[in-house]
């Protein structure tokens, strides 16, 4: 049911970061609203070359991906301190909700709805003859500019994920989690969150169908492909009414709570994969997303973790372990990966859609075989394309029976 729900409403969380660092520094923000919204922020991570495994690793565990399984083992989080990026949503949203009860729309604020279905922020003026039109803040912010990059930084930025991911998939750490009055808060808050009722009969949505909702950023399903983000623009000014930034906040902040009920749901074990399997409940598989912290803006990054079936091997150091990601920062452009972590050697394979990026990561071959050195896993083959991975072969006709005809 909150699929079924969440699939309509979710969106990239890059529009949120994007705005929230916008209006964080505006001298109308409540005090608890802004520390509600540097809560959120402070859940990026640096992408820059500074970064290894343990920062790999540190991002999966407040991804949002275990608040549930930490709240259910009893965890507490350290004085002070928010405990991961879905907990963070959530008190946002509720910070949110509680000042649009207290605080009435400005009169002639405008929130028009675009061609996706979400609201754009507008303002509407007073014109001659009592008309008004509503002109987009967006388009009053200039283009945040981009900060000149190494000569070959997707290279070098891929050769830090890269040595980081596996560490990041055999790590069992997870992050301290919320009381239990969260806990019991985010239960029953869900229905509301994602537009269910109680009662509803919505079957949730296989992956076929999730492909086929039509949103810019797909909807994260089990075993589809990660999705590329743009890096997104703020459409609100730090001097944007506090009613209409509301509002605005709290469209993008319940977009990205049901994408984070997304990826929690490709995770579970009982899903049918993107070729219409059902997936082997002892088989691990997790997927989240990790604000990275660019010059240009909040670059979302898709991952998903998965080791293989446990029949092919007794032998569980021989099991593989399979690292996906996709990435869309500039100049690079959309970058995909795949890392295979197969007994003693990694492999790895990269497709960049643009030509000149996968021209670049060529030559950054033998540097990220270094990296991979330096972090302690033996190199295997490490391969670049051109253009996107190959999509999940689709199930065969007449491979499933319906006992319910």
């Amino acid at each position: 049911m909150a699929s079924a729900a969440a699939v309509t409403r979710q969106g990239s969380q890059a529009p949120l970061f994007a705005n929230l660092a916008s209006v964080v520094t505006g001298s109308d923000l409540p005090v608890g609203l802004k520390q509600a919204v540097l809560d959120v922020l402070a859940q990026q991570t640096p992408l820059d070359t500074a970064l290894d495994g343990g920062d790999i690793e540190s991002a999966l565990q407040k991804s949002g991906r275990f608040l549930e399984a930490s709240l259910a083992a009893g965890a507490t989080p350290s004085s002070g301190a928010m405990p991961d990026l879905k907990a963070a949503l959530l008190v946002l949203r509720q910070a949110l909700a509680t000042i649009e009860t207290a605080v009435p729309p400005r009169q002639g604020a405008l929130i028009p709805t675009g061609a996706t279905g979400t609201p754009q922020v507008g303002i509407a003026p007073a014109a001659a003859g009592g008309t008004a039109q509503a002109a987009s803040p967006s388009t009053e912010i200039a283009q945040q500019p981009q900060t000149p990059r190494s000569a070959n930084p997707a290279a070098a930025v891929l050769a830090d994920i890269a040595g980081g991911v596996s560490q990041a998939a055999t790590s069992r750490t997870m992050s301290a989690g919320l009381a239990a009055s969260l806990l019991q808060e985010v239960t029953q808050d869900l229905p509301r969150l994602t537009g269910n009722v109680p009662g509803s009969n919505k079957a949730v949505p296989d992956g076929h169908t999730f492909a086929a909702a039509g949103h810019a950023t797909p909807p994260p399903f089990r075993g589809a492909l990660p999705a590329p983000q743009s890096i997104a623009a703020p459409s609100l000014a730090p001097d944007t009414p506090l009613a209409a930034t509301v509002h605005r906040l709290l469209d993008d902040t319940d977009a990205a709570i049901a994408r984070q009920t997304l990826l929690q749901v490709a995770s579970l074990p009982d899903r049918t994969d993107a070729s219409g399997h059902r997936i082997d409940p002892a088989v691990p598989q997790w997927n989240f997303e990790i604000p990275f912290a660019t010059p240009q803006g909040t670059a979302m990054a898709q991952f998903e973790i998965s080791r293989d079936g446990g029949n092919e091997s007794a032998d569980p150091a021989k099991r593989a372990w399979r690292a996906r990601f996709s990435l869309n920062v500039e100049p690079a452009g959309p970058v995909h990966a795949l890392i295979t972590l197969n007994g003693d050697k990694t492999f790895v394979r990269m497709w960049a859609e643009r030509p000149a990026t996968a021209q670049q990561l060529r030559a950054g071959v033998g540097e990220l075989s270094q990296a991979l050195t330096r972090a302690e896993l033996k190199p295997g083959d490490i391969v670049v394309r051109d253009g996107t991975p190959p999509q999940p072969a689709p199930a065969r006709a007449g491979h499933f029976l319906d006992r319910a005809t």
